[in-house]
């Protein structure tokens, strides 16, 4: 059961799940190698704050230090790395 998963393991289980897709989809990348197309992710854990943002076109984003930590890993990392 994924809740009571997560509440016996917290947020592991949930960061494990997206670094076994992030593996799958450099897996796919593999297999077009024709296709010149790269990939780079940042992912941190910790506090966030969401909300929406403008009137005219909303969107939602989030804020904080975790999410600053994640995009410089992204912007850092090298592609096709996880």
């Amino acid at each position: 059961d994924d809740i009571e998963e997560r509440t016996q393991h917290g947020h592991s289980v949930v960061l494990r799940r997206l670094v076994r897709v992030a593996l799958d989809v450099l897996d796919v990348r593999r297999e077009l190698p024709d296709e010149r197309v790269e990939f780079r992710m940042g992912m941190h854990t910790g506090p966030v704050v969401a909300g929406v943002v403008g009137r005219k076109l909303p969107r939602f984003r989030l804020f904080g230090d975790t999410v600053n930590t994640a995009a410089r890993m992204m912007q850092k990392g090298l592609s096709g790395e996880v």
